[in-house]
């Protein structure tokens, strides 16, 4: 009987051992999470003379141009919108 008891406490024993191993493992899988790189822009100005925003993609390539204006407004909208 005291040998079954010993081999059951030894079992216990791992199943703790393991389960501190897995939460380990996941909290260093959590801190390996950073902020996503924002992206740059580029100012350009048009042949009119309006100021322009140019995004480039990973590759250098021209993601998406933007006037001056219209982003600026859209950024002031979102500021806005996460203080309220």
């Amino acid at each position: 009987m005291a040998k079954k008891r010993k081999k059951a406490k030894k079992a216990k024993a791992k199943k703790k051992k393991t389960k501190k191993k897995k939460t380990k493992v996941k909290a260093k899988a959590k801190k390996k999470k950073t902020k996503r790189k924002k992206s740059r822009r580029t100012v350009l100005y048009s042949s009119k003379g309006k100021k322009l925003y140019a995004v480039r993609d990973a590759g250098g390539k021209f993601k998406d141009i933007q006037s001056y204006q219209r982003a600026h407004s859209m950024d002031i909208k979102r500021n806005s919108a996460d203080g309220n």
